[in-house]
């Protein structure tokens, strides 16, 4: 009985301190992807779509951006409400996930700003033509 005692113990401790994932909530990976998306999608709508239409109910278009994350990485509402506030009961998960969304972000305007087309800092400059005259040179009298 004495050698089962710490076993009672830790199990009890384990079960009531809630290690592990519920099952219900998304791993970690896949939640981050998830906020990932939410990111660009609310960057694309208040970048674009509210600038090209100001006029637009905006709630309802967040809630369709939403929705439509939630079908493409086949998760619902509940569930990502579920996730979001187990990871933000877990700071050092969420922090964690939250940084590498912004080295995320971070990499793709560095990568945006590499590949824009017809950006002068990026552009190539014309080779000089070949009946060109040259600059004029100066003499020193």
């Amino acid at each position: 009985m004495n050698k089962l005692l710490p076993l009672l113990i830790l199990g009890i401790t384990v079960t009531a301190c809630g290690l592990g994932r519920p099952k219900d909530v998304l791993p970690q990976d896949k939640m981050q992807a998830v906020l990932w998306d939410i990111a660009k999608g609310g960057e694309f709508v208040n970048g674009y779509v509210y600038f090209r239409n100001p006029n637009l109910n905006r709630a309802a278009v967040n809630q369709q951006v939403l929705k439509q994350i939630f079908t493409l990485h086949k998760i619902s509402k509940k569930q990502f409400d579920k996730s979001l506030e187990y990871y933000q009961r877990k700071p050092d998960l969420f922090v964690a996930m939250l940084d590498s969304i912004n080295v995320q972000q971070a990499r793709a305007k560095q990568d945006t700003v590499k590949s824009a087309p017809g950006d002068s800092a990026h552009a190539a400059a014309p080779p000089p033509s070949a009946g060109a005259p040259s600059q004029p040179s100066r003499t020193v009298k």
